[in-house]
């Protein structure tokens, strides 16, 4: 399964339902793998990995990948291709991730453990890495390339009113073959391996296309 988080605290249980919907689908016979690239710390890491051992969860290991040189390590990324459940939290920098995990090793090991069965958690920043563009930072940069698990979906996390869909429709008017998504904070969208698609937690998943002008009609 493929789980795309729209954000929230972990710490006051906003994510719980879809945390604990991810971990049932894994497979609790491999380690879990907390992947802190977006900018967690790592006590911040080992506190999230004590949680989902807490829910239920096998141990694991926080993967301390922060950039590509990290990437490289072959005891990261076999921790990556082991996992039976890779997390990726929420964090300020989205763009350490898309750079740490774009192309190499760990990116082929969390591909390879995906193919395994593994299901892979992205929460927030790191949810929205996983399509195919990610927003420019709120001062109007352009679109970075995602890591595009997601193809031709861009993702809006912490999706909530008019500021967030404009921010949506900025990257689709950039990118307008594009399918919009946006989560909101406590709700995930999982794509299962035989096609299923689920929406867990109160709320609901926004598909977004892009606005049309009359120029363009």
């Amino acid at each position: 399964w493929l789980v795309i988080g729209g954000g929230g605290s972990w710490q006051a249980g906003e994510t719980g339902e879809f945390d604990a919907a991810a971990l049932g689908w894994a497979d609790l016979a491999r380690p879990i793998a907390i992947l802190p690239t977006a900018g967690m710390s790592a006590t911040e890491g080992d506190d999230l990995l004590e949680y989902f051992i807490d829910l239920g969860g096998p141990n694991g290991s926080l993967v301390p990948i922060y950039n590509t040189a990290d990437a490289q390590q072959e005891e990261n990324w076999e921790q990556l291709a082991e996992a039976g459940l890779i997390v990726i939290p929420d964090g300020p920098d989205p763009l350490a991730l898309l750079q740490a995990l774009r192309d190499g090793p760990a990116a082929e090991a969390m591909a390879q453990a995906f193919d395994w069965g593994a299901v892979v958690l992205g929460v927030g920043s790191a949810g929205a890495a996983l399509g195919a563009w990610v927003a420019g930072d709120r001062r109007g940069g352009a679109a970075e390339r995602g890591l595009a698990w997601l193809q031709d979906v861009v993702v809006e996390p912490h999706f909530e009113g008019a500021e967030s869909a404009e921010r949506l429709q900025s990257v689709l008017h950039e990118h307008p073959e594009s399918l919009g998504i946006g989560v909101p904070r406590g709700v995930a969208l999982a794509l299962g391996p035989r096609g299923e698609v689920e929406t867990v937690g109160p709320g609901d998943v926004t598909v977004v296309v892009e606005a049309q002008t009359e120029d363009e009609d």
